[in-house]
């Protein structure tokens, strides 16, 4: 599968360096700087190029969403229209403060995901891989099946999800799902499965039915 990074910090270039050890085509972009994105997909090797957020996006059949959520707009603008694509959007809607806390970005009744679908008319948004650090992943990523990390999703389009659950497989994750797009507060932060560096896929059964009911 092609898929497309706009956004290749800690969280893309992880998570797409995963993805290309797996075997599939991966552009990085959206940094301030192209040559750090060269050095990253030459380190990857034959199944990582990179480019510009608007390559990235025409090459992809899977976009990566994973910018500073305070530079959502700027990367959505160097994209263009991603109508049509599978969009996994691992935002966390918070903007460093002054005093070194941090601000939410959006309102306490929706969530980040929600945001993002409002400005990327037609695309199908699925919400996965903000609910941990990515390094968690990759030390995960090669234990037993049993004790992999487990990768909360939420979307409304059930086939886009089918499929970003499989990609969750491919990096080394067990996807286990948590409904619509609405709940995908629930992994932003500080919903109930952010933060969940150590959570496997039986805690998460757990936790689910704690906090959803099933």
């Amino acid at each position: 599968m092609n898929i497309g990074i706009i956004g290749s910090g800690n969280v893309g270039g992880t998570v797409g360096e995963l993805w290309a050890k797996a075997g599939h085509q991966v552009m990085f972009s959206f940094s301030r700087s192209s040559e750090r994105l060269q050095t990253l997909a030459a380190q990857i090797g034959t199944n990582a190029t990179s480019g510009t957020p608007a390559e990235a996006a025409n090459f992809a059949d899977v976009v990566l969403f994973a910018p500073n959520f305070w530079l959502v707009q700027e990367a959505i603008a160097q994209a263009g229209s991603l109508a049509g694509k599978i969009v996994i959007d691992t935002t966390n809607p918070y903007r460093w403060a002054e005093s070194g806390g941090i601000v939410r970005m959006v309102g306490e009744n929706v969530s980040g995901a929600e945001t993002i679908q409002k400005l990327l008319p037609g695309a199908r948004l699925v919400k996965a891989y903000s609910s941990f650090q990515p390094s968690a992943l990759r030390r995960w990523a090669e234990r037993p099946l049993d004790q992999r990390l487990a990768v909360a999703i939420a979307a409304d389009d059930e086939a886009a999800k089918a499929i970003v659950a499989q990609l969750i497989e491919d990096s080394g994750g067990r996807p286990f799902d948590l409904g619509t797009l609405q709940n995908a507060r629930l992994i932003e932060i500080p919903g109930s499965f952010s933060s969940s560096d150590n959570l496997t896929l039986d805690a998460a059964f757990k936790r689910r039915l704690q906090v959803l009911g099933y």
